[in-house]
């Protein structure tokens, strides 16, 4: 499993704690460093990494993947259409939870779209 844009990883470590073998990643070396160490202080097995999303040599080095998470990441124009490209890429199933960020309608157009939960959307 995959999570993009994670953050401090909530989403990864819930995986993680179900049984996932996850790779959370993050462009800010600080959100990464924070993820390894929440982990490590609660005893879940999480690989961390830093990854551009205009750079994703590593994420698809290992696509196909079963599952893409992402929460939260549509505050920004081009976190929108850098997505639109590199999520038919990665392969598998992608969920991402959307709290109603200006560019979500726009992107999530592009998908066929199913509401999972509130807010949380399975795109095909």
């Amino acid at each position: 499993m995959l999570e993009l844009g994670a953050g401090l990883g909530l989403p990864s470590l819930a995986a993680a704690l179900r049984g996932a073998d996850v790779l959370a990643t993050d462009w800010a070396d600080e959100a990464v460093e924070l993820l390894r160490d929440n982990a490590q202080r609660n005893g879940i097995t999480v690989r961390a990494a830093r990854v551009r999303w205009d750079e994703p040599a590593r994420l698809l080095a290992a696509a196909p993947w079963d599952l893409v998470l992402l929460a939260d990441v549509l505050y920004e124009q081009r976190n929108a259409d850098r997505l639109l490209e590199l999520l038919p890429q990665l392969g598998g199933e992608a969920l991402i939870a959307e709290p109603g960020r200006p560019f979500a309608k726009r992107f999530l157009a592009h998908w066929d779209v199913e509401e999972v939960a509130d807010r949380v959307y399975r795109l095909r």
